[in-house]
C-alpha cells in the first residue's frame, strides 16, 4: 500500500451537487503516538496536530485560526491544546474553542491501519488565477465563488 488512498465523499441527502475528493495519508507509526500526548506533522503541505485520547487517535489543524500560531508549541492538558500566542484553548477531539462554539479547528478523520495512523485530508485544490477569473467573467460565467470576500 502506498502513502495515499482516495475516497469520494457524497454530501448528505438534501445537499445538491457537493462531491469532494478525500485522500488518506499515512501520518506516523501508531507506536509513536502515546496516550495523552500530541505530535505535529506536515502532511500534504498542511500542518496537522495528532493526539491520542482514551486510546483513539485524533487529528486537527495545527494552526490557530486567530493569528496562525502553531498549536504544537502550546501546552496540552485534559484533552485540550492551549495556543501559545493568546491562550485560546481548543478541544483536541472536536476542534472547538472553549467558550465559543463558532470558532473551531479543522478536524480530520483518522484510522489505524497496518501499524500506521492515517489521516483523511481533503484534496488540495489550487485557487484560480486572477487571469482565469477575469476570462470567466468576460465570458459571462458566475465567478462569485472564486472571488474572496
Amino acid at each position: 500500500m502506498g502513502n495515499r488512498r482516495r475516497t469520494h465523499v457524497q454530501a448528505p441527502a438534501g445537499v445538491v451537487g457537493v462531491i469532494s475528493l478525500m485522500t488518506w495519508q499515512r501520518a506516523i507509526f501508531s507506536s509513536e503516538l502515546t496516550e495523552g500526548n500530541f505530535l505535529a506533522r506536515v502532511i500534504d503541505a498542511r500542518q496537522v496536530l495528532l493526539s491520542r485520547i482514551s486510546g483513539v487517535a485524533h487529528a486537527v489543524s495545527n494552526v490557530c485560526p486567530h493569528n496562525g500560531f502553531l498549536l504544537s508549541e502550546g501546552v496540552s492538558r485534559a484533552g485540550c491544546i492551549t495556543c501559545p500566542g493568546h491562550f485560546w484553548r481548543f478541544d483536541l477531539i472536536t476542534g472547538q474553542k472553549q467558550g465559543d462554539s463558532s470558532t473551531h479547528l479543522s478536524v480530520y478523520p483518522t484510522l489505524e491501519n497496518e501499524g500506521w495512523i492515517e489521516v483523511e485530508l481533503p484534496e488540495v485544490v489550487a485557487a484560480k488565477s486572477l487571469r482565469e477569473i477575469l476570462l470567466a467573467s468576460a465570458r459571462g460565467e458566475d465567478v462569485s465563488k472564486d472571488v474572496a470576500r
